[in-house]
């Protein structure tokens, strides 16, 4: 073994952090976070580059090598959090009730602090390993993941890769993809007095979200992933018209589609365009048009789904003590690794249901646990040699 990493140096590590404010609408967004947390891996040994992101924003990239021939393992984090939103004290981290509460301490500062502490670790003097040892800490994961496209159209890769997203330390290989669509029904506005004279925006979309219902949530409903299950479609927002005594010149209806692996993303945006075409044939006044919306038209938002057979995604499992990975319901930065060629897998501190709360916290002991795991990953896979004995550990 390395040597244990004191979880209250983990727990310091993730308050420093917390108390760094960066997001979207902060002035500078992630930057202090980045410089920071650059500056503070230089001073561990490691080989640090800060690499530009549109909007003048920045990643980490951090490496420490082994010495020897071997694979890379990327510990992968997002380095800005949502704004506080009001959260009371969202700058201050504390500790009450074996929770450090603060905002980013499970989205998502207390797994990059664990993270930080294996670097700590093995850039130690002495300590050799075969490969790579690799943390990225990118910008924006929470407003459009420009720092991960960055960190892929760089050509950034690793044999496989940890993004520390809360799982309560389950090992999430699967999560759905995600597209928000937005159908757009225009009609002909008169007189709410002479409805007959004008089309009805509103009607035709109407018959829309009902096809949604009784023909499109069934069919989705028969598509199934072993760990995801169903794929979904959500209508979310319906919304026009003017006033009463109008007949309704538009009307739009905005709707969240989680998608399988087993889908592709164009087949999902003609999928709802082909209901709109079948209520066309049957009304053929009904005008309408189908366009996936700001939200994730940036970049294909695609499924991650870790192959179950990868050795690493196993080796993850077994140093998690997690016997059989899971599904997410949460979209995350892996995909966009994954789909880059780099196998990845989710697994990181605390439960997503505090992530973006008004009462964000993190339990401390899973602080701690989260740091062995990704010490034991890291031992494991690149075989690391403390200093003391020089034998192998993970063999």
């Amino acid at each position: 073994m390395t040597g244990r990493i004191d979880p209250d140096a983990v727990l310091a590590e993730a308050g420093r952090l917390i108390a760094i404010e960066g997001h979207q609408d902060h002035p500078g967004q992630e930057r202090e976070v980045a410089e920071y947390v650059a500056d503070r891996l230089r001073g561990s040994g490691a080989d640090v580059e800060l690499q530009p992101v549109p909007d003048d924003r920045l990643n980490v990239v951090a490496r420490v090598r082994g010495g020897r021939p071997g694979p890379t393992l990327m510990l992968n984090a997002h380095l800005d959090t949502v704004p506080p939103y009001g959260m009371p004290a969202a700058l201050r981290p504390r500790v009450a009730d074996g929770r450090l509460w603060g905002r980013g301490a499970v989205d998502m500062k207390g797994a990059l602090a664990a993270m930080i502490a294996v670097v700590d670790l093995l850039a130690a003097p002495d300590v050799t390993f075969d490969g790579e040892l690799l943390l990225t800490a990118v910008a924006g994961e929470e407003n459009g993941s420009p720092g991960m496209r960055a960190l892929v159209e760089a050509g950034v890769r690793a044999d496989f890769a940890i993004v520390g997203e809360p799982t309560m330390l389950r090992v999430g290989r699967a999560h759905k993809g995600a597209m928000w669509a937005e159908a757009t029904f225009h009609g002909v506005a008169t007189h709410g007095s002479v409805p007959q004279d004008g089309v009805n925006a509103v009607y035709h979309a109407a018959r829309f979200v009902t096809a949604i219902e009784r023909e499109l949530v069934p069919a989705l409903d028969r598509r199934r992933h072993p760990l995801l299950g169903p794929a979904t479609v959500n209508v979310g927002v319906v919304a026009g018209g003017d006033r009463p005594p109008m007949v309704p010149a538009s009307c739009v209806v905005q709707l969240d589609r989680r998608w399988l692996p087993s889908e592709r993303h164009d087949e999902v945006l003609a999928e709802l365009r082909a209901v709109v075409a079948e209520l066309r044939r049957a009304d053929p006044r009904l005008d309408a048009t189908v366009e996936e919306m700001p939200g994730t038209a940036t970049f294909v938002h695609a499924p991650l789904d870790c192959p179950p057979d990868d050795p690493y995604l196993r080796m993850l499992c077994a140093v998690a003590a997690d016997p059989e990975p899971v599904g997410l319901q949460f979209w995350t930065d892996g995909a966009l690794l994954a789909a880059a060629g780099t196998p990845a897998a989710v697994c990181g501190p605390g439960d997503i249901a505090q992530a973006h709360s008004l009462r964000e916290w993190v339990l401390v002991d899973q602080l701690g646990r989260a740091a062995d795991v990704y010490r034991a990953m890291a031992e494991r896979m690149l075989s690391v040699r403390p200093p003391e004995t020089g034998a192998e550990v993970g063999k």
